[in-house]
């Protein structure tokens, strides 16, 4: 792909990632596209960085005096592998006798331009890490005479300094556990510290939504009022809301001394926090100064029905075959099943027959187009993996089944982060501050069952 396209391609992605974070209320799928998008622009920026190189190289070896033809491999003479700085890595360079009997330097198995062997030990050197990292820190004008002298040693033809092999551009951390239910939930905005919604109260059947129905009356009706129907008993649901805050204090000197940006990555941390936070409150909200969730008290009141397992503490397939057959029909289209990984869904993959043969079995469908692992189905339902979910145990909710809609979350306030500067400047800190007002209630309980271990 010439350097042309991949300009255009990371000016795309660059617009598309700009357009959806410049809106007021991103959804999850925003979010989602958006890191995509940057993952995307990460991988192309690369791509440029690699393709850019190799054109500026390829310039300056055809001018350069015996140079290696980037074109003409063949004409290398006398190639050695030598490692970067003669210390033990993973970065080689090719030494290459020249006609007027020079030595050119071809820098790693990428080919990315050509240095004389003085610079690449020059570059492998620990004092011109540490001088490109002052560099990188606080910009040359602040560096010392000797540090700047050491950081000339690693200029380029295209006149930028070359960045040590330990360099790295990402930070080693793990990946947060996967949110697949807030995504799912019911998501609505209130303006106020709570939002009151009127309902039908009808619990004869799951086939009906109230009491009307029709009176077979005959030509003429005994009395006037033999067909009136039972007028629907109409009740609220209100949902209140909360206010949850977190906070972190750095010193001016690590935000100075930090190779990378440290106050956007720590905004970023506090947003995948409260990420992970809706996934958790949905689920396991306890109702105290906090949303209520759908498993703080399943078969209570306005809560979703449980279906009990037929062993005690455990999972049965018979206890799992009732609980997927338990929601009513009309609930079906958007059902899901959801459980963690560790623990329920390998519980659940050793349940056998009396021959040994695993109930939830693997298949072709446990791969997709690209040939990537995806969740096999649970008797065709979709399974969702979610690290909230409980373990399984005595009197234990591991398993939630049917469409999540059935749960409202509302946002009052989106999540927003406070740089304070002036507060703490005598103590020589910044204090970001995020906040967020957020509720959560279930409201349509008859769309879910809760699978309950037996005690």
């Amino acid at each position: 792909m010439s350097l042309e396209t991949l300009r255009k391609d990371y000016k795309t992605a660059y617009d598309a990632a700009d357009a959806l974070n410049s809106k007021a209320d991103k959804t999850d799928d925003d979010r989602t596209k958006i890191d995509e998008l940057l993952e995307r622009m990460h991988s192309l920026k690369a791509d440029i960085g690699r393709a850019a190189s190799l054109e500026s190289a390829s310039e300056w070896a055809a001018q350069s005096q015996g140079g290696l033809p980037l074109a003409s491999p063949t004409k290398a003479q006398d190639d050695v592998d030598v490692m970067m700085g003669g210390k033990t890595g993973d970065t080689f360079v090719n030494t290459t006798q020249n006609i007027d009997g020079t030595k050119t330097m071809l820098v790693n198995e990428y080919g990315e331009g050509l240095m004389d062997l003085r610079t690449i030990k020059a570059i492998g050197h620990p004092s011109y890490r540490k001088a490109f990292n002052l560099y990188l820190r606080q910009g040359f004008s602040y560096m010392s005479a000797d540090d700047r002298k050491t950081l000339q040693e690693g200029l380029d033809p295209s006149g930028g300094y070359i960045v040590p092999d330990p360099v790295l551009s990402r930070l080693i951390a793990k990946e947060p556990a996967p949110t697949t239910v807030a995504s799912r939930v019911t998501n609505i905005t209130a303006s106020s510290d709570s939002i009151t919604m009127p309902r039908i109260i009808y619990t004869t059947d799951d086939i009906y939504t109230s009491g009307m129905r029709v009176t077979w009356t005959g030509e003429i009706p005994a009395a006037a009022t033999t067909h009136r129907v039972t007028d629907p008993v109409f009740g609220q649901h209100r949902i209140p809301i909360y206010t949850a805050m977190m906070s972190i204090a750095v010193t001016n000197d690590m935000i100075e001394d930090a190779a990378f940006n440290l106050l956007s990555w720590l905004m970023g941390k506090f947003e995948e926090t409260v990420v992970l936070l809706r996934d958790n409150m949905a689920l396991n909200g306890n109702g105290v100064s906090q949303p209520s969730g759908i498993l703080v008290n399943p078969n209570g009141t306005d809560n979703p029905a449980t279906v009990v397992t037929t062993a005690a503490s455990t999972l049965t397939w018979d206890g799992v075959h009732n609980l997927l057959y338990a929601l009513p029909e009309q609930y079906d289209r958007n059902a899901v099943v959801v459980m963690n990984k560790t623990n329920t869904a390998l519980a659940l993959s050793k349940l056998a027959d009396g021959d040994g043969r695993p109930y939830w079995t693997q298949g072709s469908t446990d791969y997709g187009l690209a040939g990537e692992r995806i969740n096999r189905p649970l008797m065709g339902y979709p399974v969702m993996f979610n690290a909230f979910m409980p373990n399984v145990g005595t009197n234990a909710y591991p398993i939630l089944f049917g469409d999540l809609g059935g749960y409202y979350q509302v946002m009052r306030v989106g999540f927003s982060v406070q740089t304070l500067r002036e507060l703490y400047a005598e103590t020589n800190q910044v204090v970001l501050l995020g906040r967020l007002r957020l509720g959560g209630l279930v409201v349509e309980p008859w769309k879910m069952k809760i699978q309950q271990c037996s005690t």
